[in-house]
């Protein structure tokens, strides 16, 4: 693998779709949602299997330090954390402003912190091509073979194969579709999910938000000068306050023309919400997924779990009910998507904020 490799872990997001268990001080990513790990720590045991831990930095919020510090598997120097979340792009160049610092030649590898993927050997092998193909000078990011017609992901629409159906030219990105055209990118069969994980040459990004985020580059380039003085902290809350908020898909990808896409050979999902577990979890027999003292009578097709105390469910399908210690949620399972809009009541009322 290329020596001058670094893992980027971005662990920043809320996770909102999977509250009650997900919570602002605890989100889903410092959560064992898949294994007995958290997914903060499977995700930096699979980048540790071929890149050193003293390469492998992550990014999150202030919030998170004490929770992510008390891991104890980064390096200390290696955590770097963001006054307050301002959407990835900046999260991204944060991180690599740093890494000019320490490497000018970095190649960097940007994962979230909270996806499923295995094996570990397969995702391997396609980050080893799609270094190729960074080295080269290129944006890459790294595309799923759609399974079925979600609303939930964003879609690449491919243009020019440059290696065998596995590497290709991106002709355009398309936003979250209704289930209608998602439906007509499957049967096109041109597209591929955007899961959200890139690789680049470190000077080749910070060149991408020169061009096309002026205003960020200009405040990176100020904070830069303080990186590693005594008013280093300082000036990232600088950083933060006076750059813009935009995706990196948003702010560079789709506007930049050396951007290349790599057909994942891994299995991958981004975990969104509780109908995850549906793909990653195994079921009883009726079809249900249960955690914790739960029992079920005549009901199929539901996801029932219990952190504190027993939970019994009567003639229910397609559900989900999770109880943890002080909060319970019940909620179809097409309805996932109006959890953030729950919360957003909850938030508003003072009383309720306690269970954020």
């Amino acid at each position: 693998m290329e020596k001058n490799l670094y893992g980027i872990i971005l662990a920043g997001g809320r996770g909102e779709r999977f509250w009650p268990r997900s919570k602002k001080v605890r989100p889903k990513q410092l959560l064992p949602v898949i294994s007995k790990q958290t997914m903060l720590e499977e995700t930096f045991s699979r980048l540790n299997n071929f890149i050193p831990k003293e390469k492998i930095f992550v990014v999150g919020t202030e919030i998170l330090k004490e929770p992510i510090d008390s891991l104890g598997i980064f390096e200390k120097s290696n955590l770097m954390y963001e006054p307050f979340g301002k959407n990835t792009a900046l999260a991204i160049g944060f991180a690599a402003i740093k890494l000019r610092s320490i490497d000018k030649d970095s190649v960097m590898l940007v994962c979230p912190a909270d996806h499923s993927i295995f094996p570990d050997k397969d995702f391997q092998k396609t980050i080893q091509i799609g270094i190729e193909y960074a080295l080269k000078g290129n944006l890459v990011t790294f595309g799923i073979t759609p399974t079925r017609p979600d609303e939930g992901y964003g879609y690449i629409e491919l243009g020019e194969s440059l290696l065998d159906e596995q590497v290709y030219k991106i002709k355009s990105f398309k936003e979250k579709p209704n289930v209608k055209r998602a439906i007509s990118y499957l049967k096109k069969g041109n597209t591929l999910w955007n899961s959200g994980i890139f690789l680049w040459k470190t000077e080749t990004l910070l060149e991408g938000i020169e061009k096309y985020l002026p205003d960020m580059y200009r405040e990176l380039l100020e904070y830069e000068k303080h990186i590693g003085k005594s008013d280093e902290r300082d000036n990232i809350l600088k950083l933060y306050e006076k750059s813009p908020a935009t995706s990196i898909d948003f702010g560079v990808m789709e506007q930049a023309e050396n951007i290349v896409i790599v057909r994942a050979q891994f299995n991958w999902d981004d975990v969104g919400d509780w109908n995850a577990l549906e793909r990653i979890k195994n079921k009883d027999k009726e079809g249900n997924i249960v955690e914790g003292e739960v029992v079920t009578l005549n009901s199929k097709n539901s996801i029932i779990i219990s952190d504190s105390g027993l939970v019994t469910v009567i003639g229910v399908s397609d559900l989900i009910v999770v109880r943890t210690e002080n909060e319970t949620l019940v909620c179809k399972k097409n309805e996932t998507g109006e959890i953030k809009n729950l919360l957003k009541i909850l938030e508003k009322d003072e009383k309720y904020k306690k269970y954020l």
